[in-house]
């Protein structure tokens, strides 16, 4: 019964490789860096062959991140590299604004993607508890469904083909 919700609320992997420029940099970097640079979805499109549908998709995610982002990691990354003398004075004042101990600091610095996450503002507390919290209510209520179908009498197979059915109308409706 429990392996079925498993299966379900795995999250899908990526359908296709990233394709990378000669620089390593994929296209949604590039799209952004032309956003960066004052170009329109429709350019975009244009410069680098990409579909109209993406092009706005990635306009869309750049507009909510903050402003020069990648100006601002790559600045970072080159401080942390050059100057790895900072980097106590820089935990210790984390550890202070995001009233968290150090070595936690330290524990999240040492992940691949912490200082670009780090640059975007994702590293607060409160934000980390609010996912946490939402993962829960979702999988308490998949659990309550389930518990449902189980007192019923409903065999594990049908329940996994009602949720194949719900999912596949759930992506017909997005792609309307």
């Amino acid at each position: 019964m429990f392996n079925i919700l498993l299966i379900k609320l795995r999250k899908k992997s990526r359908k296709y490789p990233i394709k990378r420029d000669r620089y390593g940099k994929s296209a949604r970097r590039r799209a952004f860096d032309a956003f960066d640079r004052g170009l329109k979805p429709a350019q975009v499109t244009d410069e680098l062959d990409i579909s109209p549908r993406t092009a706005y998709r990635y306009f869309a995610d750049w507009k909510k991140q903050p402003t020069k982002l990648e100006l601002s990691y790559q600045l970072a990354k080159a401080i942390h590299k050059c100057q790895p003398e900072v980097e106590n004075e820089v935990i210790e004042r984390l550890a202070v604004k995001l009233k968290l101990p150090k070595e936690k600091i330290v524990e999240r610095l040492q992940k691949p993607w912490a200082l670009k996450q780090l640059v975007r503002g994702k590293w607060s507390p409160e934000i980390e508890e609010r996912r946490i919290a939402k993962s829960l209510a979702r999988l308490d209520s998949a659990l309550q469904f389930l518990n449902l179908y189980e007192i019923l009498g409903v065999s594990p197979e049908r329940i996994k083909t009602e949720l194949d059915r719900l999912e596949q109308e759930a992506r017909g409706s997005k792609q309307s």
